[in-house]
């Protein structure tokens, strides 16, 4: 026989043991909580006979009542253990820690809770009503606290509905105006889909290693126009701090209602936006990254110098200037920080700036660079020089050298400077490189705008066009356009570019809706364009002449009246149809 005591005995033995729990009257029902999830026993240990408890007391939170679970839990119960007394003064056995009816199990003494002092000093620490108080006020400041950030997060959330909903993407959506937008504009737009990691949204504009302008504080003026000009929008995605908000901050809101939440007033745009933090997208397309493909293509199109009138090559002409200058002072505000001198004084920065575009004129940006180069290693030699003058003035040295340079590079043509090429750590701004790479084709280190004005092909004119339009198999065309020119009375020019934009949509007159319909809307949707780019420029008049003799440049056939035509003889047909019918004279 084994003379190991029986397990199942000792367990029924030490079940005899388990506390009852009686809750302390009048005590907060959160103390009781506690006391049952100290006291909360799951068993006895087969091997050990030592209790098995349900949570480890450092794992029960006392919710705040003190840091001694074991003090807290006796302040809400009374843990008796059945058929004990205390060895001390004959009570009912109440146990004062898990330790004691551990002892208990062992078959030691242990006195009971209204025996043990300390403990029932501690029991008092808990219950003191000046600690109660301060308690509650915690409490009531940590439920208030939790109330102002569940509400912040619910105001986050409007704010996001709101975006979302008003900058909703809508697709498929068809431009209805001709694309019309200044040079400047539409290579910004250019820059921005070539140059984003992304174009489903366009994001992180402010973060772009190669800045989208030179001087980024300009950009968000450039992106605010893309959007007035409608060749961007914002996407719904964008991050609410990327807005103006009417209140303009959840803080504001409760300020504004006196702290009182039911009160708060629902977020509202202001129509403002800070241009860095938004994201943006193409608009016009079957989908965003179709869209962004379409407007890639009309932009190139439409940024292509042979079709520019004289006003928009000018245009070109001034942006290339921009940029150059641009670079050349973002290169010198680099180098004064590499060199460890200060930026230059407010007072001098004009001056910087006037001789940048002045010298921008005449020399590329590749000898701009080693102009600024040369003045600001003069600078910093002086600081070396002078240790003791203020380094401020050793940048406004900088400008000088610079000033009085840039003056001989323009009155000198002939002084060679020997150009640097693309400056380590200060390549070219994305709009830099979509003007001079995809535009003109050309090195933007290496070119000066009297080169570029010399390779530009002749602007477009209106006669231009018509010299086109006199060409064989076009004496209709021609005869048209005499006919208007003779009788500037008979028609309005005006309804030109609004007939146009009809036939865009309009495609009845095509026998083949899904095909030929396409080829008319296309072409009629680039004599639009071309008719809003030259408007400006030559008049209103002089416009629609133009537009109407480029119809003899679209070639692609169509089918009309059981006859094969040209896309732009059925578009000639269909606008003299709606605008000479019922004129005076014959054509």
């Amino acid at each position: 026989m084994s003379d190991l005591p029986d397990t199942r005995s000792v367990l029924e033995n030490l079940g005899k043991l388990v506390p009852e729990l009686v809750p302390n009257p009048g005590v907060d029902l959160d103390l009781i909580v506690v006391g049952e999830r100290y006291w909360a026993l799951a068993g006895f240990s087969p091997e050990l006979g030592t209790p098995v408890w349900c949570e480890k007391a450092k794992d029960i939170d006392t919710a705040g009542w003190g840091h001694q679970v074991y003090a807290v839990a006796a302040a809400g119960v009374r843990a008796v253990v059945p058929g004990r007394a205390c060895p001390q003064c004959a009570g009912p056995l109440s146990l004062t820690s898990r330790t004691a009816f551990q002892q208990v199990c062992d078959g030691q003494d242990s006195v009971c809770v209204e025996c043990t002092e300390s403990l029932l000093s501690a029991v008092r620490v808990v219950l003191d009503p000046a600690r109660k108080a301060k308690r509650e006020a915690g409490r009531a400041r940590a439920r208030q606290q939790e109330g102002l950030h569940d509400a912040g997060a619910a105001w986050v959330e409007a704010q996001k509905e709101v975006v979302s909903q008003h900058y909703a993407t809508v697709f498929p959506r068809e431009r209805t105006e001709p694309l019309s937008a200044s040079v400047k504009d539409m290579v910004g737009a250019l820059a921005l889909l070539r140059y984003a990691s992304s174009t489903s949204p366009i994001a992180d504009i402010g973060a772009w290693p190669d800045p989208l302008y030179p001087d980024m504080g300009e950009a968000a003026e450039l992106l605010g126009s893309l959007v007035r000009a409608e060749l961007l929008k914002i996407h719904p995605t964008s991050p609410a701090e990327a807005f103006v908000w009417e209140p303009d901050s959840f803080e504001h809101a409760l300020r504004d209602t006196g702290g009182d939440l039911d009160a708060l007033a629902a977020p509202e745009l202001s129509g403002s936006f800070y241009p860095l933090r938004a994201r943006y997208y193409a608009p016009f397309g079957t989908s965003q990254g179709k869209a962004a493909e379409q407007l890639d293509t009309d932009l190139a199109a439409a940024l292509a110098p042979a079709v520019m009138s004289a006003t928009q090559q000018d245009e070109l002409l001034a942006l290339a200037r921009e940029l150059i200058a641009e670079e050349a002072l973002r290169y010198f505000t680099n180098r004064l920080e590499e060199l460890n001198l200060p930026p230059v004084p407010e007072n001098h920065g004009a001056r910087l700036s006037a001789t940048a575009y002045k010298i921008a004129e005449h020399r590329p940006l590749g000898e701009i660079y080693n102009l600024v180069w040369r003045a600001t290693r003069a600078a910093a030699e002086a600081a070396q020089k002078n240790p003791r003058a203020p380094r401020a003035h050793m940048s406004t040295y900088a400008v000088n050298r610079f000033e009085g340079d840039g003056q001989r590079a323009v009155a000198e043509p002939g002084w060679e400077l020997k150009p640097f090429s693309a400056i380590a750590g200060n390549g070219p701004a994305a709009m830099t490189r979509a003007l001079f790479y995809s535009v003109l084709d050309l090195n933007p280190i290496d070119t000066s705008v009297p080169q570029l004005r010399e390779v530009l092909p002749p602007p477009v004119t209106a006669s231009t066009l018509m010299a086109g339009a006199t060409a064989p198999g076009h004496d209709d065309l021609a005869a048209v356009v005499a006919w208007l020119q003779a009788h500037p009375d008979a028609w309005d020019p005006h309804r030109v570019p609004a007939e146009l934009g009809l036939l865009e949509q309009v495609r009845e007159g095509a026998p083949d809706w899904h095909f030929e319909g396409k080829i008319i809307a296309r072409d009629a949707a680039r004599l639009h364009r071309l008719y809003s780019q030259l408007a400006p420029a030559l008049g209103v008049k002089e416009a629609a002449l133009a537009v109407l003799a480029a119809t003899g440049m679209l070639v692609h056939p169509v089918t009309r009246d059981g006859a094969t035509v040209t896309s732009g003889e059925w578009i000639l047909d269909a606008l003299s149809v709606l605008f000479l019918d019922g004129s005076d004279g014959d054509v």
